[in-house]
């Protein structure tokens, strides 16, 4: 018998323990690197945290110190002195913030902050951020900002920086810039090149008109086919936007030159008399704030007397009527050039055209036995016209007048007779031969400058069916320095203006391309309305002729800046599809007063809308009663986004443009 014993068996009690230490100590080695990665990501969390809270804090103490530079100016006095911004007392309150935080400056001074400003630029320079499609003249600013925890595990420390752009933006590089609400309804084909911006609302009702630029509202953008500032009047259907994304509404206002506000009535006190903490011939009517007012920038300030109906009117008045003084501290009036002398029998004209310093010793020496009935200048005179649009009795749907026209009595430029005055550097224009006639010197000026702009002033009364008013004609050639014009009251253009550069040269009928505008000179024309009259104007317009007088083609090269009528959003009692209630719109933002059936009115320049008329109130009225359309071949003036041909007296919004901002520890 054989006896089989089993096989033995290993110990695997021993071996299953083993393996379950091992495992279990590799399960605390797993958890204690949990609790530890959990422990120093809750660190990290923690000052992760904690540092985008001193990022805010930092952030707050910056908009403080930005918002008071911005206050600063807006209200223009920025202050240029180095540390003029490090001290402004950061005075948040922190009661209900969970942490609470002291401020300091980059180097660690409690209280202060960094703030870098740079100059402004002696140029005009591109623009940052929205506005970088426009030129500006502008101001660097960098702020820097530490804000530290107080009081807590982690005081992690946060530095903000922002860099600001203080920008003076020239408002001849819009092509469409209005400061209140903004219509467009042509009835024919219209293409805006160039950017819009509105700092109020805009509808764009013209199915026909196309924006090929930037389109920005303060306010928002209407597209419908009825006008939402008028109770009853309808467009043809939303206009064509060449750009993606186009048009923006609620963007940021810019502030205009005049007054801390955007009110039509406050931005109208620019074109007036300067008020006397800035009147004219003070010290401070050649600051900052000061020179916002064209009175005070204009190279001449022109007046004129009213003594009843001589000294307003075409016919020659006795006595001085007008004086031009050279905007300087001493407000020096110029020398007149122009005299009319009798010897109480006869009248004789007696032109000299030049500027001297004993005008009245030099004639009365050259010319025995006489005396002055007449002192002026060549350049000026008064005339008399009338204005159909400005008439009494405009009712209902009516396109005529039950009334007469207004009688415009206007203070006239001659822009051909003032280049020769400019000029003229010999005696008596060359034509007298008496050496003891002094020769005109150059009219430079304080600025350093070719005289290059004219602020106007009339003494007309405004009473019933009268309106003062300004007229320039002669104007195919300026100044080289360029020219701008500036009065509180109506403006007149008549004929071609600014279209060539010398006899050889002419842009006569073109638009839209820096080529077409390369013998103009900068011009600009600023007034309460601004109308224009073509070549083939006279002023013997007081008889009534439905649809206006015939007109001729003409052509105007410069910056605008004038008033509107405000569409009458309360107008409702009027039968539908009357116009009366409306402004007229961009497409007759420059009036006229004739037939131009057939006619082209050209136009390079940049159509600025900041005010409601004072003087020329009376409402805008459909084609066919005072005048008829032209056909309107209009384009941004290219030129205006060069800074050597801004405009003079151009002036200037302003803007705060954000830059770069960062954060770190």
């Amino acid at each position: 018998m054989k006896t089989h014993l089993p096989p033995a068996q290993p110990r695997l009690q021993g071996f299953a323990l083993m393996t379950t230490i091992c495992l279990l100590g590799i399960c605390l080695l797993a958890f204690a690197s949990i609790l530890a990665w959990s422990y120093s990501n809750s660190q990290l969390t923690q000052q992760n945290n904690q540092y985008n809270m001193s990022q805010n804090a930092a952030e707050a103490a910056m908009e403080m110190v930005v918002g008071h530079m911005d206050r600063d100016f807006i209200e223009q006095s920025i202050s240029n002195t180095a540390g003029a911004y490090t001290t402004i007392p950061i005075t948040i309150d922190q009661s209900s913030w969970p942490v609470q935080y002291t401020f300091s400056d980059t180097n660690g001074n409690s209280g202060q902050v960094s703030v870098n400003i740079g100059a402004v630029s002696t140029t005009i320079v591109p623009a940052n951020s929205q506005y970088s499609n426009l030129l500006a003249q502008s101001q660097q600013v960098d702020v820097y900002v530490t804000a530290t925890p107080s009081g807590r595990s982690y005081n992690v420390p946060a530095t903000v920086h922002e860099s600001v752009q203080f920008a003076g933006i020239p408002l001849f590089q819009y092509a469409v810039f209005y400061n209140v609400n903004l219509e467009v309804m042509s009835g024919q084909t219209l293409d805006i090149w160039g950017p819009v911006f509105c700092n109020q609302n805009i509808w764009e009702g013209s199915s026909i008109t196309t924006f090929h630029s930037t389109v920005n509202a303060v306010g928002t953008n209407s597209t419908g086919t009825a006008d939402p500032f008028s109770a009853d009047y309808v467009g043809t259907g939303a206009s064509t936007f060449s750009l993606a994304g186009q048009p923006v509404s609620h963007s940021s206002p810019v502030v205009m030159p005049i007054g801390t506000n955007n009110q039509p009535q406050t931005v109208l006190a620019m074109l007036q008399l300067p008020p006397a903490s800035y009147a004219m011939g003070t010290a401070n009517a050649y600051s900052s704030n000061g020179l916002a007012y064209p009175a005070n920038e204009a190279d001449l300030v022109v007046t004129n007397f009213y003594n009843g109906t001589n000294s307003g009117t075409s016919a020659l008045p006795y006595g001085t009527n007008f004086l031009v003084y050279f905007q300087d501290s001493g407000l020096a009036p110029l020398p007149y050039d122009y005299y009319i002398i009798t010897n109480n029998y006869t009248h004789g004209t007696f032109s000299t055209n030049f500027a001297s310093t004993n005008f009245l010793a030099s004639i009365t020496n050259h010319i025995l036995n006489y005396s002055i009935y007449y002192a002026g200048y060549t350049w000026l005179t008064n005339v008399i016209f009338y204005d159909w649009r400005e008439a009494q009795g405009w009712t209902g749907t009516s396109l005529t007048p039950s009334g007469p026209p207004k009688l415009v009595q206007a203070v006239q430029l001659d822009v051909s007779l003032l280049n020769v005055w400019i000029t003229n550097t010999t005696a008596n224009g060359g034509s007298d031969t008496n050496a003891s006639w002094p020769a005109q010197p150059t009219k430079i000026l304080h600025s350093g400058h070719g005289l290059n702009s004219m602020y106007f002033i009339t003494s007309v009364p405004f009473v019933t069916g009268q309106l003062p008013a300004v007229r320039v004609t002669n104007g195919k050639q300026l100044p080289p320095a360029g020219l701008g014009l500036a009065t509180s009251f109506p403006l007149y253009i008549w004929k071609d203006y600014n279209v060539q550069t010398d006899s050889s040269h002419s842009v006569l009928g073109l638009n839209g391309t820096t080529t077409a505008l390369a013998y103009t000179y900068p011009a600009c024309c600023m007034a309460d309305s601004i109308s224009i009259l073509s070549d083939n104007w006279t002023d013997t317009g007081k008889t009534w002729t439905s649809g206006g007088p015939t007109a001729s083609s003409t052509t105007i090269n410069a910056g605008m800046l004038e008033g509107i009528v405000q569409t009458n959003p309360h107008n409702t009692s009027n039968p539908a599809g009357y116009n009366g209630d409306y402004s007229g719109g961009v497409e007759n933002f420059m009036r006229l007063l004739e037939n131009w059936t057939g006619q082209t009115l050209t136009y390079n320049g940049s159509i600025v809308v900041l005010f409601y008329s004072e003087y020329a109130t009376n409402y805008w009225r459909q084609t066919g009663g005072y005048y008829s359309a032209p056909t309107r071949h209009w384009a941004f003036d290219l030129n205006f986004e060069n800074s050597s041909k801004i405009p003079p007296l151009t002036p200037k919004t302003r803007a705060m443009i954000r830059g770069n901002w960062y954060a770190h520890q």
